[in-house]
């Protein structure tokens, strides 16, 4: 200890200060560097929280001690892995966090006897589009929905009562979702809500993309017209280009199609008759026999005299006649036929193509020379083209393919950037990496520049020259006893038994401290990680 002090007093009270500023800041940052890294780890307590939920749930995360970090521009929350269930039990208690929606547990609150009839539709309707809204966000590739409903009363005496409609805004996780997911939630919204349809169901993103728009009696409207029309000419683009960049390779063919298209809904009716199918359907025959008497037989006077039928005139006839109708009914084939055509049939296409040329690179850095194409490679061109687009010449479908010259431009320099160094980090925190790189070099700066030389000046102090003889005094060099006085030894006798023991534990502990400072210095990363030990084990 008192070769410690005199090497304080020799250093100077300048010095002293200086080194003991030095050694707390340094101190501090590897303290606040090892207590970050070596603290205990964050784990994901909630993530995508609307703004206003989260300052309640931090409000509530410090009611409750619990530390907790923000992150991913104030959405997420993480706290400590030992106390993430604890967190979460305690939130979902409260109710937090409720994705900004209130679903059926408003009608939870027991004032709800003074409550008026609207109230009570309000709330219906407000914990209606809560659920439809928490249904839908619980999707894959939703982050969170909003959902308005209208409902309409039904007025008395009212003939036509007006449709329910409802709109969705959506925030997605990736760019776009399927069609098939979008027919989904429609039938989802209009299945949950009465008497509602999915033709009246709109749906958007957060960019306000419309995503599925409502429809009218018709069963179209002008934006999916012209979404269908774009999808055809897209499909009949990728078909031809697949087709033409097989042969003359990637990116030397440009296609534009446009097609005219009939989106007219035509319902037609006919009834035909075959005059060749006659069927019979019934036969009606009737007969007719008359006979006419005398002239004597049918007077009356001859029928009242007596013994007129024994009169010879009696005995002659009159004339008979017989007739017989015969008809007959017969069925004529007819054919009645009833045609429905939906709209969105093409009524003329139109398709241009331009191939390049064949580009040969010129031999020993001499500029590449172009060539047109041949008049029969463009003649295959166009068949394969037209067979690709189904052409129609009565449709009045126009075809052309020409060859030209594209315009190519050459990158800046004449060669593609390379990546940069930090390329392969990716989408890692880099100012993350950086900060534990600078902390790093920190500590061994520390460790070499600071604790190093501290070591030596101690083990140089300890090892330094004899103090001078007192005037008068002969042989063998004093030590200093432990009273700071002067001990003279004259005699080889006297050394064993004036040695100050005092001195040899400064000695011996200045050999130890200079084997410790050996030791930082041939392994510098074995001595970081142990005093990172000693100061987690000292928290």
């Amino acid at each position: 200890m008192n070769g410690f002090a005199d090497l304080l007093l020799k250093a100077g009270p300048t010095r002293l200060y200086a080194g003991l500023g030095i050694a707390a800041v340094i101190a501090a940052v590897l303290f606040t560097l090892v207590l970050r890294m070596g603290g205990e780890e964050k784990s994901l307590l909630f993530a995508g929280v609307d703004m206003r939920e989260a300052g309640t749930i931090t409000q509530r995360l410090e009611q409750a001690e619990i530390p907790y970090e923000l992150r991913g521009d104030g959405t997420s929350i993480f706290v400590a892995r030992s106390r993430v269930l604890e967190a979460r039990m305690m939130l979902s208690a409260e109710g937090l966090p409720s994705r900004g929606s209130i679903g059926y547990e408003i009608f939870d609150e027991p004032d709800a006897l003074g409550q008026t009839q609207f109230q009570q539709n309000i709330n219906r309707l407000r914990a209606l589009e809560g659920e439809l809204a928490r249904t839908i966000g619980s999707l894959d590739g939703i982050s969170s929905a909003r959902v308005h409903l209208v409902l309409p009363e039904r007025q008395l005496f009212a003939r036509d009562a007006e449709q329910p409609s409802a709109s969705i805004v959506l925030g997605l996780r990736r760019d776009e979702l399927t069609a098939g997911q979008v027919r989904a939630i429609r039938n989802l919204v209009a299945s949950a809500t009465p008497g509602l349809t999915t033709s009246r169901v709109t749906i958007l993103d957060e960019t306000g993309r419309l995503l599925a728009a409502a429809q009218s009696e018709d069963g179209a409207v002008a934006e999916g017209i012209d979404s269908r029309q774009t999808a055809t000419e897209e499909r009949i683009r990728r078909t031809v280009t697949d087709i033409v960049e097989g042969i003359v390779g990637q990116g030397n063919a440009r296609v534009q199609v446009t097609a005219e298209m009939d989106f007219n809904r035509v319902s037609e009716t006919s009834e035909r008759f075959d005059p060749e199918g006659r069927v019979v359907r019934s036969t009606t025959t009737s007969e007719d026999t008359s006979e006419q008497r005398g002239a004597g037989q049918g007077s009356t006077a001859g029928a009242n005299v007596p013994d007129a039928g024994a009169s010879p005139s009696s005995a002659s006839g009159g004339p008979s006649s017989n007739s017989s109708q015969e008809t007959v009914n017969y069925e004529i084939s007819r054919t009645t036929r009833t045609e429905v055509s939906e709209g969105g049939r093409i009524r003329r296409l139109s398709v241009a193509v331009a191939v390049d040329g064949v580009t040969t690179p010129g031999a020993d850095g001499a500029a590449p020379a172009y060539a047109a194409r041949s008049e029969e490679e463009m003649q295959r061109l166009t068949a394969l083209v037209r067979s690709a687009v189904g052409f129609n010449t009565e449709r009045g479908d126009i075809v052309e393919v020409v060859n030209t010259q594209f315009a190519r431009v050459a990158p800046p320099g004449g060669e593609v950037a390379e990546p940069g160094m930090l390329a392969f980090l990716g989408d890692l925190d880099v100012m993350r990496i950086i900060e534990i790189v600078a902390a790093l070099i920190a500590s061994l700066a520390f460790v070499f520049f600071v604790l190093r030389p501290l070591i030596g000046g101690l083990i140089r102090g300890g090892g330094g020259s004899a103090p001078a003889l007192p005037a008068g005094a002969t042989g063998v060099p004093a030590l200093p006893g432990p009273s700071g006085a002067v001990a003279a030894l004259s005699a080889p006798d006297q050394n064993e038994a004036s040695i100050d023991i005092a001195q040899i534990q400064g000695r011996v502990r200045a050999s130890s401290v200079k084997k410790v400072a050996e030791v930082v210095d041939q392994h510098p990363d074995e001595s970081i990680q142990i005093i990172r030990g000693w100061l987690n084990n000292a928290m």
